[in-house]
């Protein structure tokens, strides 16, 4: 849910299914966040429309949400007073599912060789190996593949055989 608070004091809620992006400056991080409502799959016939904070914007969108607490301190981390965005929480990549947005499904980063790399990177597969090499990143940490992705994006937006593949198509369009 989102809350939106008017100039004369009232608020209003807003899900999901009413609002299709949203973001703002956030003080505490020092940077521009923006989220987007997608569809996420529930089982094989049913989906639920969510938010999602974007990560990394470009041919291949990285999205990320609140990962749903396990196990015994479930109850604890599901009091809506957590629910709210802590600055220390946002910084945290533990406690987010982090997805690549592609075709409009959602791919999980945990998946990431099999539905992600392969099918989707290996156009430029010597170019990413050298540069996992010589900046000696660890591709299997969710940082390591955030830094795979995005040099990915760079390079397909420098590539002129992809020139219409560049932005996020929830993207605004002010």
């Amino acid at each position: 849910m989102v809350l939106f608070r008017r100039p004369d004091g009232r608020v209003h809620t807003y899900s999901a299914n009413q609002v299709a992006r949203f973001g703002w400056f956030d003080d505490d991080l020092y940077k521009q966040r923006q989220f987007v409502s997608l569809l996420k799959p529930i089982d094989k016939e049913r989906t639920n429309q969510v938010f999602f904070e974007i990560c990394l914007d470009g041919p291949l969108t990285v999205v990320r949400r609140l990962e749903h607490p396990h196990g015994l301190f479930k109850r604890m981390f599901t009091h809506p007073t957590y629910a709210n965005d802590h600055p220390i929480m946002a910084q945290n990549s533990d406690l987010f599912d982090y997805f690549v947005y592609d075709a409009s499904h959602l791919l999980e980063l945990n998946r990431f060789y099999k539905d992600i790399y392969n099918p989707l990177m290996m156009a430029y597969d010597r170019e990413l190996h050298q540069y996992v090499q010589t900046h000696n990143i660890n591709d299997r940490t969710i940082p390591g593949r955030l830094v795979l992705i995005d040099r990915y994006n760079s390079l397909v937006q420098r590539d002129p055989k992809t020139a219409s593949a560049r932005e996020f198509s929830v993207r605004p369009t002010d």
